[in-house]
């Protein structure tokens, strides 16, 4: 499992990590390990709380203009995601409330299937939808339509700079 973090192109590299933590930070307030009300975890607090104890590993990609992260976040906030994601805005006496960061947990499926489209190891006609694909022997991943356009939106951005 990875966090991707998109940042605003226009943050410097520095900016870029700081912001990156803010959505951790998010991630955390938005998916606690405990719940009062239900005393469990619900599946997305897992996996955040699976890659905090045992991945740890931080992507962070160049997520363009203020415009692409809203559309990220439209992607993100969609109710098909089953995967944890936050947003990160500033305070408006700061950076007048601008949108800095979006980031989303994802599993090993999402990021090395988007590898390997983005490599042409396969075609994105090779993904099924709602169906099984092995990347490898022993190894197998169902993907929902919501999931294959996440891989294909994963190789439109760049690692931050």
């Amino acid at each position: 499992m990875r966090l991707y973090c998109f940042g605003n192109m226009y943050l410097s590299s520095i900016q870029q990590g700081i912001q990156a933590a803010h959505v951790t930070h998010e991630l955390f307030l938005d998916y606690p390990a405990f719940d009062p009300n239900h005393h469990d975890l619900d599946r997305t607090s897992e996996v955040l709380h699976d890659w905090a104890e045992n991945h740890k590993t931080m992507i962070l990609l160049n997520g363009g203009y203020s415009d692409n992260l809203r559309e990220l976040i439209k992607l993100f906030a969609d109710a098909r995601n089953p995967y944890p994601w936050a947003s990160f805005n500033e305070g408006e006496d700061s950076l007048d409330g601008a949108l800095t960061c979006v980031g989303i947990v994802l599993p090993e499926k999402i990021y090395e299937t988007a590898k390997a489209l983005r490599e042409e190891n396969i075609g994105a006609q090779q993904i099924p939808v709602q169906e099984t694909w092995s990347p490898e022997e022993g190894v197998t991943w169902t993907y929902t339509k919501w999931e294959y356009e996440l891989c294909l939106e994963l190789n439109k951005y760049g690692m931050a700079s």
